[in-house]
């Protein structure tokens, strides 16, 4: 097996599992967790999310859209609870973007969530201009920026209004 490039676990009060998965597929809950300067969201298909990003990366203004596709594989028999594959499709900029998330429920209202990125590529261009070891740096520190977000977000609101 692929060693994760990324690999990000964190324990969310306030959070039910059945009802953040839910979540994860509406645009409000992607457009309230980005770490990016502007973020416009939606869901293109059931699982399919499209976003417009603007942010700054070493100083550089970059304009990102392209497509997430969240594909669930369900409960998982280790015990590892929920199974969720990424990938990154139709986006100029980011060749390749390849993980999963898995959610676990601890009790009815404190869920596990993990993020494992396995692969991250970028265009040529893109790659050039920033280099591979700040590509993934910018992307370990928006992910952390990302869940940070979240855990504080879930300390104040419920999951909820998301829906």
């Amino acid at each position: 097996m692929t060693p994760n490039i990324i690999s990000k676990v964190l324990e969310l009060d306030n959070c039910d599992k059945d009802l953040f998965i839910k979540v994860l597929y509406s645009a409000k809950f992607w457009e309230t967790v980005s770490s990016t300067k502007k973020i416009e969201a939606k869901f293109i298909s059931p699982n399919v999310l499209y976003t417009k990003m603007t942010d700054e990366i070493v100083n550089i203004k970059v304009q990102m859209e392209g497509e997430l596709v969240l594909q669930d594989k369900g409960e998982q028999d280790s015990g590892k609870g929920r199974l969720i594959e990424l990938n990154v499709r139709n986006n100029k900029d980011v060749k390749e973007l390849e993980g999963h998330l898995r959610i676990r429920a601890l009790s009815k209202n404190r869920s596990k969530l993990g993020i494992f990125i396995k692969s991250f590529k970028l265009s040529n261009d893109f790659a050039n201009l920033i280099g591979k070891s700040v590509a993934e740096l910018t992307l370990r520190t928006k992910l952390t920026e990302m869940l940070r977000k979240l855990k504080r977000w879930l300390n104040h609101n419920a999951l909820e209004s998301l829906l």
